[in-house]
């Protein structure tokens, strides 16, 4: 049960454009891939993200908890690699100081 980055990021997608193929568009990837990415991970974690009984998915609660963890996790990752380009590329951290009489 290890969901990978490419899973979370087709639910984020899933969940704010309001379909499959919607998502698909965004990432630029087959409707399929979309499907089969977010069915895997509703198997891995052993729970239903969406409700598929209308026309659109629709988050369901556990969805949406697992959605709140993932933009967080996404977020992080994001931030990691902007920090190994920068350690890549030579440039260091900063720190600013200020003083107050």
């Amino acid at each position: 049960m290890n969901p990978s980055l490419e899973q979370l990021k087709a639910l984020l997608a899933a969940a704010e454009t309001g379909s499959f193929s919607a998502a698909a568009r965004k990432l630029g990837k087959s409707q399929s891939v979309v499907s089969t990415a977010i069915a895997n991970l509703e198997i891995d974690l052993g729970l239903a993200l969406f409700d598929r009984s209308a026309r659109y998915p629709v988050l369901t609660e556990a969805g949406t908890r697992i959605h709140q963890e993932a933009s967080i996790l996404l977020a992080q990752s994001e931030r990691l690699q902007a920090i190994a380009g920068e350690l890549a590329a030579g440039i260091e951290s900063r720190l600013t100081l200020a003083i107050d009489d």
